[in-house]
């Protein structure tokens, strides 16, 4: 026999397929009473004052007797009298001196599967287990499927047992709510809360639930609204003033208080069991000639302890090794960021965009974040993972950057975190970041990096041809280890056949040096229809130096247009502004190898006029 009170009344004997609750209203109540109090005798006089209240016919214990007859029968409970209490194992109703006692277990019956359940989640949430809190107050609450006894017809016993239900769900609703809060799934009961606060009004738990999850997502005005809202209701039913609790809460959101942001207890969906991710690459080669940018750097990542997150952009034309850079220092401080060091590129091999929602799903998984919290939004992810490190200190090292749009839900709010970004423009992220700029390498530092990748190499006996090697990778890094690469893969080679390799890769459709797809990255970035204007800048016949008027005229555009594509390669370090012109304007030079590592004669864009 199993009873089910959480909602309408069933009742289930051998065959789980078949209710068998009785239609007449009366035996109902019966049943009900008795089943809530399985294993205690129910008096005669409860159960006839809970049936007639107090004017029972002359004919109610007869009645009485013919409902409690029809149970036994419907669910064949037997009829066993004793001068004690019934004490078998099995289902049975049995008549004992002044009343009726109905022997079940209680996991036959839901409330007594549910309430148990309610007593588990109160103890973990208390320790802080809010996952696990959250799944247990779930679980109990899948136990209802609508109001306790709903339609079964409430004297005084059932209806005070129906309010007290009432409220034991609504408890287990807030428990719930209140786990999801902490485990920062604000996004996640956002409509329930609403819902909520509509139907009860003067409850301050769900308003300040409703206002805190608001609040987390950004939308302080609307959470004003709620307690403003609230603080009439309650004026106006109860003729009292909001709580102090509540009070505070409004204060906290009115004053944009970041504590709101995070719950109070640790965050043990983050961090309780999970090992701390290290996503960043192994750098592919040694550092050379960048020990004064690596300094600065590692000081600004892992100086003293400050009230600011430290930031720093590295930025630079393509080649110049930004990205090499970015993860020798994050290397260097990772002992400073002991809860994570994060990694991603932002632009994929052929320079399109990642989206930010596939970073954040990699960042929160690594952190621990379950597949449910992944399906989110790019607005709830990014809310989520500030939302969790804010108290960690944890290291995120975004590559490839073209757009600081990109890079803003993308970043840590927590001022323990560190945030290092290779940028492919010039940006402005924050007053506070520190920029390093990265040109070529000095001529001295090539030719000692070359030589020392491959010191017993036949080039290196040809001074001078290794000079004039050096000159051609034009200072940047990507080219000189590419072109060592090449030398150890070859070692009969002299230092003129690997200058005959170095001329003929910056004319060939391929990319034997390595180094082209990082400028075709830096071109795809740039507005569309700038593209073709800024390929055909780098044709044949083009001079080096550039000035708008030059520019207006070989490309048959504006003026205007002409300074605007100009300061856009600008500010993709394609080119490098000089000293102004006679008439007040800049003049441009492309910055080292653009050119040559640049162009496919094979593929160059057509040529474009506006």
């Amino acid at each position: 026999m199993r009873i089910n009170l959480l909602g309408p009344l069933q009742a289930y004997g051998d065959d789980d397929r078949v209710d068998l609750a009785p239609a007449a209203q009366k035996v109902r109540q019966t049943l009900a009473m008795l089943v809530l109090n399985a294993g205690r005798v129910v008096p005669f006089e409860q159960l006839m004052d809970e049936l007639w209240n107090d004017s029972p016919p002359a004919s109610a214990h007869t009645a009485l007797q013919t409902y409690v007859y029809q149970l036994r029968k419907r669910f064949s409970l037997g009829n066993p009298r004793s001068g004690g209490a019934v004490r078998a194992a099995g289902p049975l109703l049995g008549t004992v001196d002044g009343g009726y006692q109905l022997s079940l277990p209680a996991d036959h019956v839901d409330v007594f599967r549910c309430e148990p359940l309610l007593d588990r989640a109160r103890a973990e949430f208390r320790d802080e287990d809010f996952a696990r809190a959250r799944d247990t107050a779930a679980a109990a609450l899948r136990l209802w499927r609508d109001d306790a006894l709903v339609d079964v017809r409430k004297g005084p016993a059932l209806r005070a047992e129906a309010l007290r239900l009432k409220e034991l769900r609504t408890s287990a609703h807030h428990l719930r709510i209140e786990s999801d809060l902490h485990l920062g799934r604000h996004h996640e009961v956002l409509a329930e809360l609403t819902s909520m606060a509509g139907r009860e009004p003067t409850d301050e738990r769900t308003q300040g639930n409703l206002m805190t999850a608001l609040y987390r997502m950004d939308r302080r005005a609307e959470a004003l609204q709620v307690y403003r809202r609230a603080r009439e209701r309650i004026a106006a039913e109860l003729g009292l003033d909001p709580s102090p609790q509540l009070q505070s809460l409004h204060t906290a959101v009115l004053t944009s208080n970041e504590a709101l942001l995070r719950p109070a207890g640790r965050l043990t969906a983050v961090t309780a069991a999970t090992r701390a991710p290290c996503h960043l690459p192994a750098p592919r080669e040694r550092l050379a000639g960048r020990a004064g940018q690596l300094a600065r750097l590692t000081a600004a990542l892992a100086g003293p302890a400050r009230e600011d997150r430290p930031l720093v952009i590295v930025g630079g034309a393509p080649g110049t090794g930004k990205s090499e850079l970015c993860l020798h220092a994050a290397h260097q401080v990772s002992g400073h960021y002991p809860d994570g060091r994060l990694y991603a590129r932002l632009r994929d091999g052929a320079g399109r965009r990642v989206r930010s929602a596939e970073i954040l799903r990699s960042f929160l998984r690594g952190l621990g974040a379950t597949e449910e919290q992944l399906r989110l939004g790019t607005n709830d992810l990014s809310l989520l993972f500030r939302t969790w490190t804010a108290e960690l200190r944890v290291l995120v090292v975004l590559d490839d950057v073209c757009d600081v749009r990109d890079v803003t839900p993308l970043l840590p709010s927590g001022t323990g975190c560190g945030v290092v970004i290779g940028s492919r423009r010039r940006l402005f992220v924050s007053s506070s970041a520190v920029h390093v700029e990265l040109a070529g390498l000095p001529f001295d530092d090539c030719l000692h990096l070359l030589a020392s990748s491959v010191p017993s190499h036949w080039s290196t006996m040809d001074p001078e041809g290794l000079r004039r090697l050096a000159r051609l990778c034009r200072g940047l890094p990507g080219v000189l280890f590419a072109v060592a690469a090449q030398l150890r893969r070859r070692p009969h080679w002299t230092a003129r056949q690997a200058t005959a390799w170095v001329l003929a890769s910056g004319g060939a459709d391929g990319d034997a040096l390595g180094v082209r797809a990082g400028f075709d990255r830096t071109f795809a970035a740039l507005p569309a229809e700038m593209r073709p204007l800024a390929h055909a800048l780098l044709s044949p016949g083009v001079p080096d130096r550039l000035t708008p008027a030059l520019v207006a005229t070989t490309l048959g555009i504006s003026g205007q247009r002409a300074e605007d594509l100009l300061e856009e390669l600008a500010e993709s370090y394609l080119l490098r502004a000089q000293h102004p012109c006679v008439d007040g304007r800049f003049s441009y030079a492309w910055e080292l190898g653009t050119r040559p590592f640049a162009v496919r004669p094979s593929s160059a864009p057509v040529m474009c006029s506006a």
